[in-house]
Formats: C-alpha cells, structure tokens, sequence
C-alpha cells in the first residue's frame, strides 16, 4: 500500500510543482527543487527527496549526498520502506524526458506492475544493444542507483536480463555467455514536455516561502493527504 501511494503521489505532485514553482533547469536549480519544494502528507513535511530516498529506497543514502534522508531521531524514518525494490526507479517519474512514463500504481498489483514497468522501460531506447561493439547502452538512472541493481557495472548486464524479452533478450544473453560485453550510459534528457511553465530559480524560493507557508519548515505546502 505505502510504494504504490507514495509512487502515485510523487509522480502526480512533480507535475502539480511544475505548475505553482516552474520547471527548474540547471543542476543547482534541480537540486533545490527536489530538497526543497515540499508536500505535506497527513501532517508531515517531505521533499521529493524524502518520498524517494527517505521512503522508497528504504533510507538509503542519495548518490550525491553525504547523509541518509532521516536520521534516527526523525519520526519519519518509520516510514521507510523495510527492503530496497530496485524496479521503484522504473516507476518513478521527475519530470524529464528520459525518465519512466507516468502510470497508476495500485496496493493490490503492485508487485505486477512494478515488473510491468521494469519491462516496459527496458524494452525501449533505455537499453540499447550494439552487437557489433558488443556494448550495452544504458538509461543514466542504471549509472546513478547501480548499487540498487547490481554489485558492480559488471553485474548489470545480468540483472537487465531480467527484464528484457524476446531478440534483445537472446541477444543480451549471448552476448554475456560471450564474457564480452562492456556496458556505456546514454544522456540523461533533462528537459520537459511541459509548456508555458515558469523556469524554477531557487533563488526565488525563500520568497515564495514566506508568502505561502507558516512554518518555516514547511518550504511550500502542496497538498495534504494520509499516508
């Protein structure tokens, strides 16, 4: 029940965040929106951060950031998912081009659809296969959350399998009892389908704050729900 809700919630408020602070543009703008454009959630404040690394990723520490989300006296930590499910970042949507479609998560087919999605997202242009260079061509989120996937670069191509069907499949597969294949990470396409959207600066931020939130905490309430 928590995956799917807070899988739903984060993809349905990045795009309710689009619309009230902008799309943010640069990498030191992304990373004020995602630590500091936060939702209140049957009381509690998180950031997009906190919903994926805090809860979805079980507390797990984000690749750029020396800290896990909740410390052990933060009430929040309760939440965490208990186990690490690899297949979340096939799910969850930040707004980009290069990430995973948006779709509805449900408490009752989860598990089923989590592996649908894994499917879906690795069948298109996020793992390509160049036979002929017998190289592996990669989604960037595979580079950044490898250790949610596998033990090392090497190791991906075996987890992958898992998740690719038919000819890529067959290919794949030979390619690795070869012991020849080499894995490359595509582009990451930060840019959005969104249109007539503000740029989001975060300089602008503590401005919206203070007109908009009571607590200083708070950074910018968008919406209350039960978790």
């Amino acid at each position: 029940t928590k995956t799917a809700f807070v899988i739903n919630a984060y993809n349905l408020m990045i795009k309710y965040a689009f619309c009230k602070m902008g799309i943010p543009a640069t990498s030191s703008n992304r990373s004020s929106f995602f630590d500091d454009v936060s939702i209140n959630v049957g009381g509690r404040i998180f950031s997009f951060n906190d919903l994926e690394h805090g809860i979805l990723r079980a507390n797990t520490r984000h690749p750029y950031q020396l800290m896990k989300r909740f410390g052990s006296r933060d009430s929040r930590k309760r939440l965490s998912l208990e186990k690490l499910d690899c297949r979340v970042h096939f799910a969850l949507n930040c707004g980009a081009k290069s990430c995973p479609p948006v779709k509805k998560y449900t408490a009752e087919a989860i598990e089923d659809q989590l592996e649908l999605a894994a499917m879906a997202f690795c069948e298109g242009g996020n793992v390509v296969i160049d036979v002929d260079s017998c190289q592996l061509y990669l989604n960037k989120i595979l580079q950044w959350y490898m250790a949610d996937f596998a033990a090392s670069k090497n190791d991906l191509p075996q987890k992958i399998l898992q998740y690719v069907r038919g000819e890529k499949k067959e290919t794949l597969n030979k390619l690795i009892q070869q012991g020849n294949v080499s894995v490359k990470f595509l582009e990451y396409d930060w840019s959005s389908d969104g249109i007539n959207f503000a740029t989001f600066e975060k300089s602008d931020l503590s401005e919206k704050v203070m007109f908009l939130s009571k607590s200083p905490r708070q950074k910018y309430d968008l919406v209350q729900e039960k978790l």
